[in-house]
């Protein structure tokens, strides 16, 4: 039975960790990005999009499943690493 839970937490970490990026790994240039903060998870921020207007960024956040989970957030320079991510 435990070893079934370890393979659904495995699971649950490459699925969490497969569609979203480090607000320094993804960053490609200045302007809007679609995060989801883990305030939880010492992980930092999952990046979803990006760069974006303003405009491109909320319509982007509305499509997704729980968009009020979602920020835009303006990143003017390359993200540096703080903590554990």
């Amino acid at each position: 039975m435990s070893q079934r839970w370890g393979i659904v937490a495995v699971a649950l970490c490459a699925l969490l960790g497969a569609c979203s990026k480090g607000p320094s790994v993804a960053w490609a240039g200045p302007g809007w990005y679609l995060e989801l903060p883990y305030p939880v998870i010492a992980g930092g921020p999952g990046v979803y999009g990006g760069p974006f207007t303003y405009e491109n960024c909320e319509v982007e956040r509305s499509k997704q499943i729980k968009p009020e989970r979602f920020l835009c957030v303006r990143e003017i320079q390359k993200p540096t690493k703080y903590g554990f991510y």
